[in-house]
């Protein structure tokens, strides 16, 4: 999305984030107040955060930077509970598992091809080995012990970081590398402007970024050819967004069939062909002042999921 040194807009102030390890440098500070957060931890319970719930708040937003989220606190069910018995919506509640070989299920399910790659097919295919767990797992490790033996288990992992996934080819790949639950591998996808988009959603906002770089890990680095475009959920349902059509209609798909308030999605293309090749519910953006426009184009996602 992209950063400037200019004035903040005003952050939403009726949405309470239950987050844990992911509030400085993410997006999601520069959306909500400071005020307007917890830190969680694994013991919470109900009245943990029910201490918090002063009259202005219509939403709790579960950012909890882990990739499977489900155990997370050990009493999630019963603060949810806790929340809807308030009539208080809970965001994001639906995604608890954004490790890469579960998004290739959700995108199967929503009949949106994905990049998964098969043990069978041409042997010089070009194929990219990465961790299952986001960002190679390394968060994970920052949980006690004892509480990540309990959600994760304490298999080995190939992969411990993200800067160790690597490109090969079929052929070079060792075949126990494929019942190796530990680690994905997808097909390489590239094109000749070394281009790629990030989506940020927040309610019915997408913020579109169409970022290039020629790393082997796509990341937005600040080139100058990057720009934002501002979408609308109905633009896209009449698919007259300024977006390549194929591209409209992957975004229209995912939005109709997976639940998630707020998220961010990185998309791969072949300049034809689009793919979703990561889904996170607890974007980073930089501790920098971010681009205003884009915040408040968020925002006002947020204030119309709320209505």
């Amino acid at each position: 999305m992209g950063t400037e040194d200019m004035l903040s807009v005003a952050r939403r102030a009726n949405i309470l984030v239950y987050e844990w390890e992911a509030w400085e440098g993410f997006l999601i500070s520069h959306l909500v107040a400071d005020y307007c957060r917890i830190p969680a931890a694994y013991e919470d319970t109900e009245q943990t955060v029910a201490r918090y719930l002063s009259p202005n708040i219509k939403a709790v937003l579960l950012q909890i930077n882990l990739s499977r989220q489900a155990g997370f606190p050990r009493q999630r069910q019963d603060l949810i509970a806790c929340l809807k018995d308030r009539r208080i919506k809970v965001l994001n509640e639906q995604v608890t598992d954004i490790t890469k070989a579960n998004l290739h299920r959700l995108l199967a399910a929503a009949g949106i091809n994905s990049v998964r790659a098969d043990i069978d097919g041409d042997p010089d295919e070009p194929l990219f080995v990465k961790s299952n767990l986001n960002y190679g797992g390394e968060v994970e490790q920052r949980l006690p012990a004892a509480v990540r033996s309990t959600l994760f288990g304490e298999g080995q992992r190939r992969i411990t970081a993200y800067d160790q996934y690597y490109r090969t080819s079929r052929a070079k790949l060792d075949p126990a590398i494929w019942r190796d639950e530990s680690v994905v591998i997808e097909r390489y996808i590239s094109n000749s402007e070394d281009s790629f988009y990030r989506v940020y959603g927040f309610g019915d906002s997408l913020v579109v970024v169409k970022a290039h770089n020629n790393k082997l890990i796509k990341k937005i680095s600040g080139d100058q050819r990057d720009h934002n475009l501002f979408i609308r959920g109905d633009d896209l349902a009449s698919l007259s967004a300024e977006l390549p059509g194929n591209l409209q209609t992957l975004l229209l798909a995912f939005l109709n069939n997976i639940e998630v308030d707020y998220f961010c999605l990185d998309i791969v293309h072949d300049t034809e062909n689009f793919y979703i090749v990561d889904m996170n519910t607890t974007p980073y953006s930089g501790t920098g002042r971010q681009v205003a426009k884009a915040c408040d184009f968020l925002c006002q996602g947020a204030k119309a999921l709320l209505q």
